[in-house]
Order: C-alpha cells, then sequence, then structure tokens
C-alpha cells in the first residue's frame, strides 16, 4: 500500500512540474509586452525603454532560462512581484490562500453530505416519484450558470430579505459576522454540482444492490436498511475517488464565485490580474490552484486506498 501511495505522489509532483511549464509556456508566447501592464502609457515609450525593462526583469532570456529562473524562486516561495502594483506575490497571496482554502473546504463538505443524502434516497427509492423529483430538481441547478445562481442570491437574500451580506468580507474567523460572509459564496457553488455527484452515487448505490451478494441478503430476510448500508460503504472508495477527481470543477467554480460576490480568494485576485495582463501573478495563482487540486486527489486516493484495504480485510 505505501509503494502505492508513494507512486501516486511521485506521479502528482510530475503533474505539478509539467503543468506548470505548460502555463509559463503559454504565457511566454502571448502577444504582447509587460509594458502593457506596468505603464497606463506604454505606447509613448521607445523600444530602447521597453527593451531595458525586458531585460532588467529577465524576460529578454529564452524560454527554458526563464522558467528554471521562476522555478528555483517559486520553490522558495518567492514568486516575485506583481507588474501592476509591484507587492510582493507571496505577501499577495497568504490571506487570500486561506479564504479560499476555507471556502472550498464547506463547499466541498456540503456537496458530499448533500450528495450522499440524495444520491441514496435516489437508490432506495429508483424510478418513484422522489428520485425523478431529486433528478429534476438537481439537474435543473446544474443547468444554471454558477455567476447567475450567485447573482439570485445577492438579489434574494442581500438585496430583498436582507439576511446576509454580498460582499464585504476581508478575513475569516470564527465569529458569526465573518462566517455571514461565505453562506452565500458556498451555495452557490455547491448548487450547480449537485447532480452530476447525486446521479454518480445513485448508479453505483444501484449497481452494488443489483450484486449476487447483495440479492442472497435479500433471500436471507435481511433488513433493508442493513442492506442499504453495505451497498454504501461498498460503494464508498468509488464515491471519494469520484470526488477527488471534482475538486477541480469546484476551484474552477470557485473564481467565478469569488468575483461575483467580491470574496478576497486566489480567484477574485486571479481573474483581476489576468484582465490586468499581470501575468506572475496569474502563473502564481495557477500554480497554488493546481496545488490544492493535486493534493486534494492524492488525499481522496490515500483515503480510498484505506477504505478498500478495510473492506477487504472483513
Amino acid at each position: 500500500m505505501i509503494s502505492l501511495i508513494l507512486k501516486k505522489a511521485a506521479y502528482s509532483i510530475g503533474l505539478l512540474f509539467v503543468l506548470s511549464f505548460l502555463v509559463f509556456s503559454l504565457l511566454y508566447f502571448l502577444p504582447g509586452d509587460v509594458t502593457s501592464a506596468m505603464f497606463s502609457r506604454p505606447e509613448a515609450m521607445s523600444q530602447a525603454m521597453k527593451n531595458q525593462i525586458l531585460a532588467n526583469l529577465g524576460l529578454d532570456k529564452s524560454l527554458i532560462t526563464q522558467y528554471v529562473s521562476w522555478l528555483k524562486n517559486a520553490l522558495n516561495l518567492n514568486f516575485g512581484k506583481s507588474f501592476v502594483s509591484g507587492e510582493d506575490i507571496y505577501e499577495m497571496f497568504k490571506t487570500r490562500l486561506v479564504n479560499s482554502t476555507v471556502l472550498l473546504i464547506f463547499a466541498s463538505f456540503f456537496i458530499f453530505v448533500f450528495s450522499l443524502i440524495l444520491g441514496l434516497i435516489s437508490a432506495v427509492f429508483k424510478n418513484k416519484f422522489i428520485d425523478t423529483f431529486i433528478n429534476l430538481t438537481t439537474f435543473s441547478l446544474m443547468c444554471m450558470p454558477n455567476f447567475w445562481l450567485g447573482l439570485i442570491f445577492i438579489y434574494v437574500f442581500s438585496i430583498a430579505l436582507g439576511l446576509l451580506p454580498s460582499s464585504g468580507a476581508n478575513y475569516l474567523g470564527v465569529s458569526g459576522i465573518s462566517l455571514k460572509h461565505v453562506i452565500l459564496p458556498i451555495f452557490a457553488i455547491v448548487l450547480p454540482h449537485l447532480a452530476t455527484s447525486v446521479k454518480f452515487i445513485r448508479d453505483i448505490i444501484i449497481s452494488n444492490l443489483n450484486t449476487d451478494f447483495i440479492q442472497t441478503l435479500y433471500a436471507r430476510g435481511i433488513k433493508n436498511i442493513q442492506i442499504y448500508r453495505l451497498a454504501l460503504f461498498s460503494s464508498m472508495s468509488d464515491i471519494v475517488r469520484y470526488f477527488g477527481t471534482m475538486i477541480g470543477g469546484v476551484f474552477a467554480g470557485s473564481y467565478v464565485i469569488e468575483s461575483v460576490f467580491s470574496y478576497p480568494g486566489i480567484g477574485e485576485l486571479a481573474l483581476k490580474s489576468i484582465i490586468a495582463k499581470d501575468y506572475p501573478v496569474v502563473l502564481a495563482a495557477i500554480l497554488l490552484s493546481a496545488i490544492f487540486v493535486i493534493l486534494a486527489n492524492l488525499a481522496a486516493e490515500i483515503i480510498a486506498i484505506l477504505i478498500d484495504k478495510r473492506n477487504y480485510a472483513k
């Protein structure tokens, strides 16, 4: 088991290096130069001045040379400075990383819990009214763009009812006031992701309920609640792996939601930096997001392996 985990970890690290190089290459070959991000009137600058700025930043070197230099610094948590504000990028991300992590942990938790409950109910009442109702409702939510759902939440809960703030989050703590800022963003992320996860859990539980072993338990008169619990536990490793692969989509959705709610996370900063052509910040945001997603995938895989081992031992 340890060797399998080490292989997964090595694969994850390799994937991270490949991804960082691909993103760095993409930004390297984008048209234009950094002077358009650093200065309000780059057209007024002479070419000699632009060349001098690029040389000072080390951006006149080859792709490989620039990437190796950036990678060495990034491994020491030195992502350089923002082209737009001149701030240290690591300092820009410290608080935002915590904010985004809290948002994603809560969102992932609620997606997992709601999907597990709704998927199990759908499987137990297969092809009945409640199954159809759950499928139609979750599918309808999936069809709504998450930013549109976020705007609906703002109108209903912030403007019309005045129950929850639509923006204004600065930091997260344990107080009720600060946690109010994450409720609407969390559910704007959660609801569109329920359809696919509920269907996956429903289908895999139904598949397990149709196995010869489960059918034998039915024939022996075992209580339904015990059979459903056994089918759920037998499906758990596959469910955990599925949620591990879904984290990337949840993270991508959070980028837009953070902007809608002016939530101070990585996603909001990344989208602003893309618009401003602040490429060092964009690169750091993508790298940190990739690390988070890969670690989540790795953690899910390890948990699934442990569940499989426990089930096999039984």
